[in-house]
């Protein structure tokens, strides 16, 4: 503390200390009345006796200094809330300090003037009784303030002590130097007191404040908590535990014993007898060593987890934590690993268990049939009214399905519209086709979802066991597979396995692989289909059209390979290579002749068809005029704007649009309007009758004419033979014609002999 002002000193030290011993100096009123009265007793009896003009003054200062100090006392008092910084105190402090050292001093004047300007034995002795009594009871009001004490010392000895030195009486000068060390002692000791006294109110201050966190941390802990001693008696309990185990305050008072705590709680009903036994035998156990132990337990309608801790003195402490929501939290996410999460109904994961349970549990003479359902229209739903009701129709299917199977079959949902049902309960084949006909019957008999009017339906395929195998992956597999074949027979339709399914299937893995490797070594060829000018009799356009000579099977038709290429997505870089081809050969041919390259609606979802065009013109070097692109319907049908923006940002290069196989699926005039298309194809499948159905050429008629009345090149594909051409070209406004009465798809180098030759020569060629 050397080298510190009293000012810095009082700031190490906290503030509520700082201002605690400030409140010290201000809080006995009377002790400071007390002094005044016996300071001004003795200046009065001195004044009597010596009869001296100048000591009749100082009673009257001293009653003025008295005075103010009293009501700067009292004004403490009344503004005693509101001190609560350092700054605030200290001022208070220094008020303190003036007032006090101007009575001191005054006192100490006084006794100086007491001895040099009388003679009487009597007012010195006054003096000096006065003197010692007043400096021992300021000492020990105001030690704990070191330079206080200090200066009040200074300012009562030094006058007193001069006064007798200066009467030159050898009995006032020995009295003198005894007064010194008489002032120093009271000095050390006044430093001890405060020593003491800081100690005391610091070491008090920090139990207090250890007691008030301890006691925040208690009750403020997550777990309830209760220590026991060594008698089995409660020590401490915090408010978490009557939280999660109540019991009245007096059952749960310090000295209750752990015995009557159970029993209070068996008999309440809180803890069954058999717990109640466990938590006994647990805080009887203590003893035997310092072993944890943990269990859990039902309490008051909760999950509670209780830990016993034994302490090296014989006692106990018992944390409980309710666990109720962890619980339920842990069963929640088992739930929903193994069911899903939209319908409630068991997942793949789930449904593979109870049918290896199944199977395991099925003798030979049982059987076990896996039913898969797929909703059939489902996705128009989703594309017309949105998600929303999807998901909606979806719920009210796996609701349909509980209801329609038997009490121990199983429902199942793997994914998006495919539902899967293990029953468990048939005897015989009729059994089964039974409840797969209710199934079907059952979901098309939704017919309204939140009040509007939807259509869907199911189709059902079915795997027996044992007959079709005991492997659960292979069950699923094969049901699969029939499923497969229900929908490719119609929807609406129940299909069961058969072996037969399995070899197609193996098959058409084995067309992907080698399609596969076929892309990658770029063994697809492009051949052209010429289209034959009706009005110059000349070709202008060739379709191009993928060809896979198989190294083993011989030329692979397309309808074999396309299908697999879609669904597996090598349809991408199948096409990427198909325009490439196409563009490098019609750069070499007549200017006049344009090349049609066949889009899928698959490369438009997954690659940007845009860019690709973009980059195979500039690669080539082909003009966009003389690049058609071939979409199809069901592009059309998505209607969604990423598909519009893609076709008006083709047509904006210059590309021409056709849309092939006009008139099937979903055709519609609003097409015609509202996609960038130049040309339209008529689908073959309106030539083939014409010539003996009346009624098929009047309906081509028209559609040729509406086609192009809008502005629209027409096409005819399929046309065979010149009785066909001749009835088609009729009206005049079919603009070319497709078909093996011109040619089939043929290589580049006969394409290329073909085009040397006149329209005349080639239709005479057909006839």
């Amino acid at each position: 503390m050397q080298g510190k002002s009293s000012s810095d000193m009082m700031r190490e030290l906290p503030v509520e200390i700082y201002v605690s011993m400030v409140d010290a100096l201000y809080e006995d009123v009377r002790s400071l009345l007390l002094g005044i009265v016996a300071a001004l007793a003795g200046t009065v009896y001195t004044a009597y006796l010596t009869g001296h003009p100048l000591l009749v003054c100082f009673p009257f200062a001293i009653v003025l200094i008295g005075a103010v100090r009293t009501m700067r006392m009292m004004a403490y008092r009344r503004v005693r809330t509101e001190v609560v910084t350092y700054e605030q105190a200290l001022r208070w402090e220094r008020e303190y300090t003036v007032g006090a050292n101007l009575l001191v001093f005054t006192i100490g004047i006084w006794c100086f003037a007491t001895f040099n300007l009388t003679q009487s034995m009597a007012a010195h002795l006054f003096c000096v009784s006065v003197a010692l009594s007043y400096m021992v009871g300021v000492t020990g009001r105001n030690f704990a303030n070191g330079p206080f004490v200090d200066n009040q010392i200074a300012l009562l000895c030094a006058p007193l002590v001069l006064g007798m030195v200066m009467t030159g009486v050898w009995d006032y000068l020995i009295l003198a130097c005894f007064a010194v060390p008489f002032f120093g002692s009271v000095r050390s000791i006044a430093r001890r007191l405060r020593d003491i006294l800081l100690n005391a109110i610091i070491a008090k201050r920090d139990v207090s404040l250890l007691a008030d966190r301890f006691d925040t941390a208690l009750n403020n802990m997550p777990h309830g908590l209760a220590m026991f001693d060594a008698d089995g008696r409660l020590v401490v309990v915090n408010r978490r535990w009557a939280q999660i185990l109540p019991l009245d305050p007096d059952s749960l008072a310090p000295g209750a014993r752990a015995r009557a705590i159970v029993a209070a709680y068996v008999d309440l009903g809180i803890l069954s007898e058999r717990d109640g036994g466990r938590v006994l035998d647990a805080v009887a156990r203590r003893v035997d060593g310092l072993a944890r132990e943990q269990f859990e337990l039902q309490a008051n309608g909760c999950n509670v987890d209780l830990t016993f801790q034994p302490m090296e003195t014989g006692g106990l402490v018992v944390a409980i934590e309710d666990i109720t929501e962890k619980r339920r939290t842990e069963a929640r996410i088992a739930h929903m690993a193994r069911h899903d999460a939209l319908t409630g109904l068991p997942n793949r994961s789930l449904f593979q268990e109870r049918l290896e349970t199944a199977l395991a549990m099925t003798a030979d003479d049982d059987m076990l049939a896996v039913l898969f359902v797929d909703l059939d229209h489902f996705q128009q739903v989703n594309d017309t009214l949105g998600h929303t009701v999807g998901d909606a129709v979806l719920v009210a299917v796996a609701d349909r399905l509980r209801f329609a199977v038997g009490e121990n079959d199983v429902v199942a949902r793997f994914g998006a519209d495919e539902f899967v049902v293990l029953q468990s309960g048939g005897r015989t084949v009729n059994d089964v086709t039974t409840l797969a006909a209710r199934i079907i019957e059952t979901i098309s008999d939704i017919t309204q979802i939140d009040e509007k009017p939807i259509a869907i339906g199911a189709s059902v395929g079915i795997a027996l066991a044992p007959r079709d195998g005991r492997d659960p992956d292979q069950l699923l597999k094969s049901a699969d597979m029939a499923l497969s074949r229900a929908k490719a027979g119609g929807r609406g339709i129940l299909h069961f396995y058969e072996e037969e399914m399995d070899r197609q299937a193996q098959a058409r893995r084995a067309i992907e692989m080698d399609l596969r490797k076929a892309i990658q070594n770029e063994e697809l060829a492009v051949y052209f289909q010429p289209m034959l000018n009706l009005k110059s009799l000349t070709i202008t356009t060739c379709e191009a059209l993928v060809r896979w000579p198989h190294p083993v099977r011989g030329m692979i038709s397309p309808g074999d390979f396309i299908p697999v290429a879609e669904e597996t997505g090598l349809v991408i870089e199948l096409g990427r290579q198909v325009m490439r081809k196409a563009a490098q050969a019609c750069v070499a041919w007549p200017d006049r002749v344009r090349v049609s390259v066949n889009l899928s609606s698959v490369q438009f979802e997954r690659d940007d068809v845009v860019a690709l065009v973009a980059e195979t013109l500039k690669a080539t070097g082909l003009d966009p005029d003389r690049l058609e692109l071939e979409i199809t319907e069901t592009l059309l049908l998505k209607d969604s704007a990423a598909v519009l923006d893609s076709l008006n940002r083709l047509r904006a290069m210059g590309v021409r649009l056709a849309l092939d196989d006009f008139g099937t699926g979903y055709s519609s005039l609003s097409y015609l309007h509202k996609f960038p298309i130049d040309k339209v194809k008529i689908d073959r499948s309106f030539v083939r009758s014409i010539t003996t159905d009346r009624k098929a050429a009047k309906l081509l008629r028209g559609v040729t004419r509406l086609g192009s009345e809008l502005g629209l090149s027409v096409v005819v594909e399929g046309v065979e033979t010149l009785e066909q051409l001749k009835l088609i070209d009729a009206p005049g406004v079919v603009s070319e014609v497709q078909g093996f009465i011109l040619s089939p798809a043929i290589p580049d180098a006969q394409l290329t002999a073909l085009m040397g030759r006149s329209g005349k020569d080639l239709l005479r060629r057909a006839a």
